[in-house]
């Protein structure tokens, strides 16, 4: 996860590469996720510092305590998407944000191939 983290960091000019581990180790706290991809302009390398903000989907095992929030960091709000597991077998190739994960998301917890066999089962 960290090295993913630290890369995207790297791509996109943030200084203090752990400042984004911070914000995002926040915004799923408690979540327990199973997989979880970063997308936006921050996966694509395009994130402006004041401007962008950092854009998660996190998928889940079950219920989760929401389904979206926005946290705030010292790099811009963070968004997080919440799905179950189910939600994301049944819909990923009609959502538009399951789609970005798995096409140009980085995963940062869990393998989009174990998560696509997964849904397969």
């Amino acid at each position: 996860m960290l090295s993913r983290i630290y890369e995207v960091a790297r791509r996109n000019n943030i200084k203090d590469p752990n400042q984004l581990v911070q914000a995002i180790n926040k915004a799923i706290n408690g979540l327990n996720p199973i997989a979880a991809f970063i997308i936006g302009s921050l996966a694509r390398g395009e994130f402006v510092m004041g401007m962008s903000d950092i854009d998660l989907v996190v998928i889940v095992s079950d219920e989760p305590q929401f389904r979206a929030k926005v946290i705030g960091s010292p790099l811009g709000d963070v968004e997080v998407v919440v799905f179950t597991l189910d939600e994301f077998c049944k819909y990923h190739m009609d959502n538009n944000i399951m789609l970005e994960s798995l096409r140009i998301g980085i995963p940062i917890i869990g393998d989009p191939e174990d998560l696509m066999k997964q849904c397969k089962q």
